[in-house]
């Protein structure tokens, strides 16, 4: 009996069920709508009674124009790079401060713990420090690519999106950092000003550096702020407890460095376990050192233009300059008869493992062996 009303009760709730209509389906009251846009279609603008109060009608979700379908985009796109973000507890001593149109990173330390957090800085993100002054608190970089060179890394994740997006010609950039005393004890600002010039052509004459910082206006202003703000990053995580920095200036480069020669037998001197900006920031002071008058330098290439008038370096007159031992009598001789020593190139070259550097009387000569073993071995016994 029981079974027979059991029966009985899913059979009427059967027969009910079968009498209405399906909720989900396409008639149903809980009607699946994921589809819809596959059969919609475009409707005719809103038409309002003639004499009514209008006013212009629009649409809400506006898709703009690309231009022409053949136009070429000014730049390959790129994934951006994400944001980085601090914890409260990090940020507790650095902010960015603001007036008017000035801004600067400060910090609740003093300029002695500050300035080597900031070259610590610049050398993690493989950017060489051209110009060190602790008594006046600048650091200068050297010229750079930021915007192309993949060659040299992090430099270029680091601000690729901040350069070269309006730029109607290819451009290099330099930064200064000015380390000054903040209003409160025991505190320091760091400003940050930026040049920028067309981008220098292997073995072509560099442009003359800006006379004024910050000379490109919006440009300027946009790239100090884009490094403050990741200077900031740095210095929260790192927390400039950094005595790796000091550890580090005090390694001798030289002790990495080996004078030999490459597969074509050209000197060439090698060092080992060190970053390209370390190298070449040290190659630089080894020449200017050695007495040796560097006309130019670009580091986007990796070049050092040596001064042509060897004869401008100041020298006793008993002592026999470097030069004049190089150039004794090879150079090509003027009108009257005297001897005149050609220019020359030094070049630094970034390999996976280890950075060389290399002398060449131009972009595709490479000097005589003589002479570059020479000029070689006075760089490297000025490498400190």
């Amino acid at each position: 009996m029981r079974r027979t009303l059991l029966s009985l009760s899913v059979l009427t709730c059967v027969m009910t069920l079968a009498g209405c209509a399906n909720p989900f389906g396409q008639q149903g009251y809980l009607r699946d709508k994921s589809g819809d846009y596959t059969v919609e279609q475009a409707a005719e603008p809103i038409q309002l009674p003639e004499g009514a109060n209008t006013k212009d009608l629009g649409d809400i979700l506006v898709v703009p124009e690309t231009g022409q379908a053949w136009q070429q985009l000014p730049r390959e796109f790129e994934i951006p790079r994400p944001a980085q973000r601090l914890s409260m507890k990090e940020g507790d001593n650095f902010s960015l401060e603001r007036d008017g149109v000035e801004e600067w990173l400060l910090t609740a330390k003093s300029p002695a713990e500050v300035w080597p957090g900031v070259l610590s800085f610049l050398e993690q993100n493989d950017v060489s420090a051209t110009s060190q002054n602790p008594a006046t608190g600048i650091i200068e970089t050297s010229w750079a690519d930021f915007g192309e060179d993949k060659e040299h890394g992090v430099m270029y994740r680091t601000f690729g999106s901040l350069v070269g997006v309006d730029d109607l010609e290819p451009m290099e950039d330099r930064f200064r950092f000015e380390i000054r005393d903040g209003t409160e004890e025991n505190t320091s600002e760091v400003h940050v000003s930026h040049q920028g010039r067309p981008l220098t052509k292997e073995g072509k004459t560099p442009t003359p550096a800006p006379e004024e910082w910050d000379n490109l206006g919006s440009r300027s202003k946009k790239l100090g702020e884009g490094v403050l703000g990741e200077l900031l990053i740095y210095l929260a995580h790192h927390d400039m407890n950094a005595s790796v920095s000091k550890v580090a200036q005090s390694l001798n480069v030289s002790d990495f460095a080996d004078l030999a020669n490459d597969g074509n037998g050209n000197p060439v001197l090698t060092i080992r376990d060190l970053s390209y900006a370390r190298v070449w920031a040290k190659v630089s002071e080894a020449l200017d050192h050695a007495g040796l008058t560097v006309v130019d330098r670009n580091r986007s290439a990796g070049i050092f233009y040596l001064s042509e008038d060897p004869q401008k370096i100041d020298k006793p007159a008993e002592e026999k300059g470097f030069w004049s031992g190089l150039f004794s009598s090879d150079g090509k001789k003027t009108e009257d008869g005297v001897a005149k020593p050609e220019a020359l190139t030094v070049r630094v070259s970034n390999f996976p493992e280890v950075v060389q550097v290399s002398v060449e009387k131009n972009v595709n000569t490479s000097a005589p062996a003589d002479v570059s073993e020479k000029l070689l071995k006075v760089i490297l016994d000025n490498l400190k």
